[in-house]
């Protein structure tokens, strides 16, 4: 009896648990799907290291997900978690194990962060030391306009036009831009990552083996690659999604500080997905905020919710401002995979070429 009415204890991950994990998200249909890829294929050979909470009959009864990156910070390597997927069985709600489990997440990793978390979960982690960024913000761009409240935005959406308009961007000598369904090859993203990195303050590594893993290797998401060259030199990639009549600026790697060459790269991508109802970017990025309100998109009120746990208070106040994009918070892989689910084909509609940039 006693053993019945025990609480649920914190047990090391073992394979053994991932079907009563998935038993607890039953109703995300692509969940197992996204399994093998979102936690045990990491892109750099890190550890899988969820917290695990189990009943007296070794049934999984709470679970917080984990995702191990690495990171930089002003060009000093870092081991990050991103916390994901948190879950505890109802029948055991109420009782401070949400806490428990934060509590043991924290053991994990010297820095944790979560994005794109609900009000409530707000809440918790704040009571927990947890802190909120706020320079993310969201961007939307409508081209379609219906009822009154559209046009309104549109309106906004020209005026920021309007507003930029007399502050000419320089061209770029040698630039082109192309949209491909694939990145370039390896040795030519690594180098444009190595070249670029030592610009940033926090960052997540955004290397080929990174970039393929997180958006080729995708079992269910689609993305487009919008690359810049100078000359023969790859200059940035800007990731990007289709569906549903939505285009998402998802992710870019390339320079911190050079708004024309955003600015060119911005421009390709809205150019040519023409048929996108509505264009879609969150960062905390300052110059590709301004880049995106000159492209005429208005900035939301809204803020995606990012919240970071790091202990270290000394070191902490002497760290650099994080950058963010839509594709670092794994709501957007989950996005990914239930636009993959409800899209119809639009036929006659290409969105990138089959070919590698």
């Amino acid at each position: 009896m006693a053993a019945e009415n025990a609480l649920p204890r914190c047990v090391p991950w073992e394979p053994k648990y991932r079907e009563g994990v998935l038993r607890l998200f039953r109703d995300v249909p692509y969940k197992a799907e996204l399994w093998r890829w979102q936690f045990e294929s990491n892109p750099f050979d890190l550890p899988f290291t969820p917290v695990v909470l189990v009943d007296s009959e070794d049934r999984v009864v709470g679970f917080n997900g984990v995702m191990a990156v690495r990171a930089t910070d002003r060009g000093q390597d870092e081991r990050v978690l991103w916390s994901c997927d948190f879950y505890l069985a109802e029948h055991w709600r109420g009782q401070g194990l949400g806490s428990v489990i934060k509590h043991e997440l924290h053991k994990k990793a010297p820095v944790v962060m979560a994005f794109g978390i609900s009000n409530r979960a707000s809440d918790v982690l704040r009571h927990l030391g947890w802190v909120p960024n706020e320079s993310v913000r969201s961007y939307r761009m409508l081209r379609r306009r219906k009822g009154l409240r559209s046009w309104l935005l549109s309106a906004l959406q020209w005026l920021n036009r309007l507003k930029w308009a007399f502050s000419a961007v320089p061209d770029i000598s040698g630039l082109s831009t192309k949209v491909c369904s694939s990145l370039p090859m390896r040795e030519q993203v690594d180098a444009l990552w190595e070249c670029c990195a030592p610009g940033y303050g926090r960052i997540v590594r955004r290397d080929f083996a990174y970039l393929d893993w997180r958006y080729q290797r995708h079992p269910l998401g689609r993305y487009g690659f919008v690359c810049a060259w100078v000359g023969e030199e790859l200059a940035a990639i800007l990731i990007t999604r289709f569906s549903r009549g939505t285009l998402r600026i998802v992710d870019y790697c390339g320079p911190a500080h050079n708004e024309p060459l955003k600015h060119a790269l911005l421009g390709a991508a809205i150019r040519h997905w023409p048929h996108a109802n509505q264009v879609v970017a969150i960062t905390s990025d300052p110059e590709l905020q301004e880049t995106l309100l000159g492209q005429g998109f208005v900035q939301l009120r809204g803020r995606p919710r990012f919240y970071v746990y790091e202990p270290d208070k000394e070191r902490s106040g002497q760290l650099s401002a994080w950058f963010i994009m839509a594709g670092d918070s794994d709501g957007e892989f989950l996005q990914a995979a239930s636009d993959f689910y409800n899209t119809e084909t639009v036929p006659g509609v290409s969105d990138v070429e089959r070919a590698p940039c």
